[in-house]
């Protein structure tokens, strides 16, 4: 009897043996780099066992016929979890091996939708899964062993896994003599492995079914990229050799690019990029990066930045400086809402981005998202941050409230999946001095010298008085006296839309950005913008027009684009430096040019807590610094300022706060992904018996990057109208190839909304799905899109995930 893992529309078939055995040689492949190839491909061999029964292949062929069939009713998972910790589970002499054993068995368990090791009900997931039919399952193994793999070749490759697992046990030991860690932090690490075994299963599973499905075959895999990057590193060089160096600016930024250049040379580990605003951070940390990828044969290079606007800007910058489009790919948007269903692949995973490609370029929340998230896609992203190089823009974003998930999933990275990971910033957070520090003690690829940093200080910072938010049309008016083009930064959308109308009527060009608006309209208006402010330049005394931006925080980092004053209202330090680099950027100016920071009087951010932290640790500096400006060297931008903005930040924080606590729970996601010791006690059947207790399912639940879970959305703008027709064509419901390339299309026509403003817009009937109300891609009405403000909703007040 033929037993069958996949039928195809078109009734082509393949075996369980032949998807088992692709599945393990993709998974293998991407863990050879971390020294995992034996431990994956054995996972990869045993995660559709449970497909060698009778039963399976009725409820196979009963779908294949388009019968009506309870999807996941046949359970093919728990076969390879009982046969792994039935056969190498439970050894008193070889306990280390145990760990290897429940290592493999979750990869396998889980490869379909996570599971809680210890649940909230002080259940054993492990145990749950021993008690799996006894006949089913013994038909399964007996087949596996006929079909697929022998005895002796599974113990045989189990050994060989222990093996490759003691050393990588060897370096999380090293990552916890350096920290002097708990027990949490060791239990931590375990489960990141456990992520990183289950993220290759995932993907050499997903991978082999998309080929059988479109018929289709990757290249094989090259495993050394070394003449690729140096190929893409020489058309960078010869770019930037046409670079002038004329002016001080110039030559700084040119000096910083060269010292990162040397840097390349060094070995990978977890590295500062700690340059001021303007100093082309975008440019040196690429050229870094395709440096390191050639000196020390780096799988691939991932770029995050916090904003779409950001992201937009760098990856331009990118393509031009490397040449060619085909080895990179954009992910900003989680277009396509899966459905975790138990046991079955959900085909629209099919659909989702991989990053298999040498250059991805994605924001900071899909990073962490690919760090924490429960999707089976994000876990899936996860094997790709193996040996690569990370160069994450902006770092100081990160939400303080999970900083201990974050530093120790950077230490896992640097120290055992052999990553290099590049925190850049011209505000960097103190990470060494967070609750959970990062590995090593910092190491600034660029030094600072002072010199160097005074080409760059083109801007004072200067607090003023409260005032009203009716009162700031009337304050940019006095300002624009004395100067021709203004940038104003406010903390909300509704902040900005009321600036922005109020200032409409006069006589000065006004522009208007948000993350209400999706990114092609919002280039559209930077485009615009730019191309006013270069006018302006040309001839600031003839033409009498001044110009007036209005923008949420989409604008204030790694932005090139310069205004002649800017005002800002209060919010952290970091977010108002990064808005002060919008201002005489070039040093178009030779004395420094005023940034006003505006306190707002009865300012609303309890939906914006992060931004209300930073607020409230900026106004305690403010205090300090007006008592002794000298402490700081009478500049709010120093070091010395920032630094102390870090430390009133972080001292303010409950305890715990920085492990993500759950809002009236008594744990926290770090705790859960830990040795969760809210659940694991004795009162679990079996306690003890298994090392790995966390509750991986509720964790990866409960994370969200931002406060309010979101939906990305396609708007009518423009093309996007033709991509949502495109989407609900008879063509894009049969061609999956076709689907992949209308999604690509839509990136730019989509916006995040959150969870209430998706309730308020069905309710409105103004959120539709694409082709039917099975489809779980979703589209905005007309009417709710605005051509100038971008989404609106009359009556509710709109804080958007990437303000």
């Amino acid at each position: 009897m033929n037993y069958y893992a996949h039928i195809a529309e078109d009734g082509r078939r393949q075996t369980v043996a032949e998807h088992c055995r692709k599945a393990a040689s993709y998974a293998a492949e991407c863990l050879s780099g971390v020294g995992l190839s034996n431990t994956a491909y054995l996972a990869g061999l045993m995660h559709d066992t449970g497909k060698l029964t009778q039963e399976y292949q009725i409820y196979l062929e009963r779908a294949a016929r388009g019968e009506a069939v309870r999807r996941g009713s046949v359970v093919h998972t728990f076969a390879g979890v009982r046969f792994l910790l039935e056969h190498y589970h439970g050894s008193k002499h070889e306990s280390f091996n145990d760990i290897t054993c429940e290592l493999l068995a979750f990869a396998v368990g889980a490869h379909h939708g996570l599971f809680d090791c210890i649940d909230e009900n002080h259940a054993s997931g492990f145990l749950h899964r021993l008690q799996s039919h006894d006949s089913e399952y013994q038909e399964a193994i007996k087949n596996a062993e006929m079909l697929l793999i022998t005895r002796d070749e599974t113990n045989q490759l189990f050994q060989a896994s222990c093996e490759e697992m003691s050393i990588i046990f060897e370096k999380i030991q090293k990552i916890l003599d350096f920290e002097s860690s708990q027990e949490n932090d060791l239990h931590f690490y375990v489960g990141l492995m456990a992520r990183l075994l289950l993220s290759a299963v995932i993907q050499g599973d997903r991978r082999d079914t998309t080929e059988f499905v479109t018929g289709t075959s990757r290249l094989p895999h090259t495993k050394d990229l070394r003449d690729m990057w140096n190929a893409y590193l020489q058309h960078m060089e010869q770019k930037l050799s046409e670079f002038s160096s004329k002016t001080d600016i110039q030559k700084a930024r040119r000096e910083i690019s060269d010292q990162c250049r040397r840097f390349a040379n060094q070995p990978g580990g977890v590295y500062h990029l700690n340059v001021p605003t303007g100093a082309g951070k975008t440019l040196s940390s690429l050229r870094y990066a395709l440096a390191h990828a050639a000196k020390w044969n780096k799988s691939r290079i991932i770029f995050t930045a916090p904003l779409l606007t950001i992201l937009d800007q760098n990856a331009k910058v990118i393509r031009n400086f490397v040449g060619d489009n085909s080895i990179i790919l954009e992910h900003h948007s989680n277009l396509i809402r899966t459905q975790e269903i138990a046991e079955q692949l959900d085909t629209q995973e099919l659909l989702l981005e991989d990053w298999s490609a040498p250059i991805i370029i994605t924001t900071l929340a899909q990073l962490l998202n690919t760090f924490l998230d429960g999707n089976t896609s994000s876990i899936r992203r996860f094997q790709a941050l193996a040996d690569s190089v990370i160069v994450m823009d902006e770092v100081q974003t990160v939400p303080t409230k999970m900083l201990t998930l974050f530093n120790l999933t950077i230490n896992f990275l640097s120290e055992v999946c052999g990553a290099t990971v590049i925190l850049c910033s011209a505000t960097q957070p103190c990470f060494e001095r967070a609750a959970h520090p990062l590995f090593t003690q910092r190491i600034d690829m660029v030094p600072y010298t002072p010199k160097l940093w005074n080409t760059f200080r083109r801007t004072q910072i200067k607090p003023v008085e409260m005032m009203r938010l009716d009162a700031i049309p009337a304050f940019a008016q006095r300002v624009l006296e004395q100067a021709n083009s203004l940038l104003i930064v406010c903390n909300k959308k509704s902040e900005a839309a009321y600036l922005y109308e109020a200032l409409s009527g006069g006589t000065a060009h006004c522009f208007h950005l948000s993350a209400a608006m999706c990114m092609a309209h919002r280039r559209i208006v930077l485009n615009n913008l730019q191309a006013v402010l270069d006018d302006l330049k040309s001839t600031p005394q003839t033409s009498g027009k001044k110009v007036i931006c209005v923008s949420t925080q989409v604008i204030e980092a790694g932005i090139d684009i310069s205004f002649e004053r800017v005002i800002r209202l209060s919010a952290g330090m970091d977010s108002v430096i990064q808005s002060a680099g919008r201002c005489n950027r070039n040093g178009e100016s030779d004395t420094p040019a005023s940034v006003y920071l505006v306190p707002c009087q009865n300012e609303n951010l309890t939906k914006l807590s992060e931004i209300q932290r930073g607020k409230d640790a900026t106004e305690s500096l403010l205090a300090q610094y007006c008592r002794c400006p000298q402490q700081f060297q009478n500049d709010l931008s120093s070091d010395e300022a920032i630094n102390d903005y870090y430390r009133r930040l972080y001292k303010e924080m409950p305890e715990g706060f920085q492990d993500y606590n759950i809002k009236g729970k008594p744990y926290s996601i770090f705790s859960l992904l830990s040795a969760n010791s809210c659940f694991a006690d004795d009162r679990v059947e079996a306690h003890g018996n298994y090392f790995l207790n966390q509750a991986f399912r509720l964790a990866g639940n409960l994370f969200q990057v931002y406060d309010d879970a979101s939906l990305d959305v396609i708007v009518p703008y423009k093309e996007g109208r033709m991509i949502i027709a495109d989407l609900g064509s008879e063509r894009a419901a049969f061609d999956l190839e076709y689907r992949k390339e209308c999604i690509a299309r839509a990136k730019p026509y989509t916006i995040s909304l959150y969870e209430y403003q998706r309730k308020q817009l069905e309710q409105n009937h103004g959120l539709l799905p694409v082709s039917g109300e099975n489809d779980r891609i979703w589209m905005l009405s007309d009417n709710f899109y605005d051509k100038e403000l971008g989404f609106s909703l009359e009556g509710i007040e709109i804080q958007f995930l990437e303000v």
